[in-house]
């Protein structure tokens, strides 16, 4: 995750979560990946039901819902995520509102004083959904709008109409009081909707801004050929590091995420910027891919991930042992050695010299070429200037 508004405007409250509280419970949900926080943010998809088909979605969601755990056990799960004090849970999916136990567990997590988020596809947050959100004390609802245009998001999202639906949950949920961030994924079909997406975002008070890039994991492995090209990839950063310092004093935060590259490229737009070296503090401290270490992933059969993009890397389900057994007391070897893979990393990506704050995408480097340890091939730094 880079928070290009921190970086290059100074807006955000990065600095504040590097100072807080060992804890952590008072930061911000989207900044902990920058703080000192050993205890994983956690991703749990909920269900594998989803009323979209979206061409990218890395948990190949349906139209059923597909061994889910029950609500005795995830009830379980809460608890003891609250007990470890994870610094946050983030309810995904599929589409987490269409899990029959999403708002049991909302509240629930209320109770035990877990923080959580949502990530949903927007559509189905009416005036009332939103309301129960904010009853949920649910600190963060993310929306993903791929496109400018309704025709290419509906056809992207595969149902019409999505795209209005998905506009208005996200207006419904701002209304609502809850803090809203608009989300697309970057490929060759929309990057050149960004622009049009971000004053988008400022037009309606939307106060996040978060660009994702192509996994090919799941559906999203089926176009792989559709992701962006370097120089669009390097087009689009530009773009939003621009962005982030025209729109400082505007309520936005602008970063991009599953993209670790991201921060060593706008340190080589830095170059000879006396701002530098303090953004290079700022994304050595994030630690580049927080796989297996800043983030876990459990999916709806409890199988615990290193990350909710490596689906082949199971390393526990929590159905069998607890949460806090698999990642912290009794981490398995493979997990071990995921969280020291910056030391054996092989081609441009174990000789670079943004190893520390990046170390690229390791599940495309699988994809790729079918190691984890190898050179991660959507690199935009021009390694021959290094």
């Amino acid at each position: 995750m880079i928070i290009f508004s921190k970086a290059l405007a100074d807006q955000a409250t990065v600095w504040e979560a590097l100072r807080a509280s060992e804890s952590c419970q008072n930061l911000p949900p989207d900044l902990l990946r920058f703080s000192a926080q050993s205890k994983p943010v956690v991703m749990w998809n909920l269900t594998q039901h989803c009323n979209l088909a979206c061409q990218h979605c890395y948990m190949d969601a349906g139209h059923e819902a597909r061994e889910e755990m029950s609500l005795e056990e995830g009830i379980h799960l809460v608890d003891e995520l609250a007990e470890m004090k994870v610094p946050i849970l983030i309810f995904t999916g599929g589409e987490p509102l269409l899990s029959r136990n999403f708002y049991a567990l909302a509240f629930h997590a209320r109770e035990v004083g877990l923080r959580t988020v949502i990530s949903t596809n927007g559509t189905l947050i009416t005036p009332e959904v939103a309301r129960i959100l904010a009853e949920a004390q649910i600190r963060y609802v993310g929306v993903s709008l791929d496109s400018a245009s309704a025709q290419s998001h509906d056809a992207f999202r595969g149902v019409n109409g999505a795209h209005a639906r998905a506009l208005q949950g996200l207006k419904n949920a701002r209304d609502a009081g809850l803090k809203t961030g608009l989300r697309l994924t970057l490929t060759r079909d929309n990057w050149q909707d960004v622009p049009a997406l971000l004053s988008l975002a400022v037009q309606e008070n939307i106060p996040r801004f978060c660009l994702y890039h192509l996994v090919p994991t799941g559906r999203g492995a089926g176009m792989a050929d559709r992701d962006v090209t370097p120089e669009q990839r390097r087009s689009v950063i530009r773009l939003l590091a621009e962005a982030a310092e025209e729109l400082k004093g505007e309520n936005i935060e602008i970063l991009t995420t599953d993209s670790p590259m991201d921060g060593a490229y706008l340190l080589e737009l830095l170059k000879d910027d006396p701002r530098r070296e303090s953004v290079h503090k700022l994304l050595t401290n994030a630690g580049g891919c927080s796989t297996g270490v800043k983030v876990a992933n459990i999916n709806q059969r409890g199988d615990v991930h290193p990350c909710h993009f490596m689906p082949q890397v199971v390393v526990g389900n929590v159905r069998e042992r607890s949460f806090r057994d698999i990642w912290i007391d009794h981490p398995c070897a493979e997990l071990l050695a995921l969280r020291g893979i910056k030391s054996n990393l092989k081609g441009a990506c174990g000789s670079c010299e943004y190893l520390d704050l990046c170390g690229g995408c390791r599940q495309k480097a699988y994809y790729y070429h079918g190691d984890i340890l190898a050179e991660d091939p959507t690199c935009i730094i021009d390694q021959k200037s290094l």
